[in-house]
């Protein structure tokens, strides 16, 4: 088993973490630039986990301008390869001792409703599936409404910390 470390995110990080995304299916690709952005303007609340010097999972989230108690996941992802082997939880562990060191008591993410295995590890992390915004069932699972943009609904999901 290989050793895994996990650090904040660099700048130069960005070509790493946009080749751990493009293999990360079923989470959405973004546009190159927002990986950039990530690691150049919140590297305080983002992480590599890094095996052989190499990029193999990344956790993308920040402290809420509105609401410094706040803190909100865009993204995280962990190489096929490396999967199953804790680093996506260990990369949140890292990701809610930053922001829990900045005041913050609750992390907010969102999950396609059809993605039911990220569903089934975030719930194992702790998130609650939110009440907030207009419901609608989606294959059984609470979805806010129009979250993402006409029919993209979303499960909101928190964890208090």
């Amino acid at each position: 088993m290989s050793t895994v470390s996990i650090r904040n995110v660099e700048e130069r990080d960005f070509l790493d973490i946009m080749r751990v995304a493009a293999n990360c299916a079923p989470v959405p690709v973004e546009r190159d630039s927002i990986y950039h952005c990530f690691t150049k303007y919140f590297a305080n609340t983002c992480f590599v986990a890094e095996s052989h010097g190499g990029v193999v999972g990344f956790v993308l989230g920040w402290i809420s301008q509105v609401d410094d108690a706040v803190a909100y996941v865009h993204n995280v992802c962990v190489t096929p390869d490396m999967r199953k082997k804790k680093i996506a939880a260990d990369l949140y562990d890292r990701f809610i001792e930053a922001v829990k060191a900045r005041r913050c008591k609750k992390v907010f993410l969102i999950i396609n409703p059809k993605n039911r295995i990220s569903l089934s590890f975030h719930q194992a992390l702790g998130f609650k599936i939110s009440e907030e915004g207009e419901g609608i069932d989606t294959d059984g699972v609470r979805a806010v409404k129009n979250y993402n943009g006409p029919d993209k609904h979303m499960v909101v999901m928190y964890k208090t910390i």
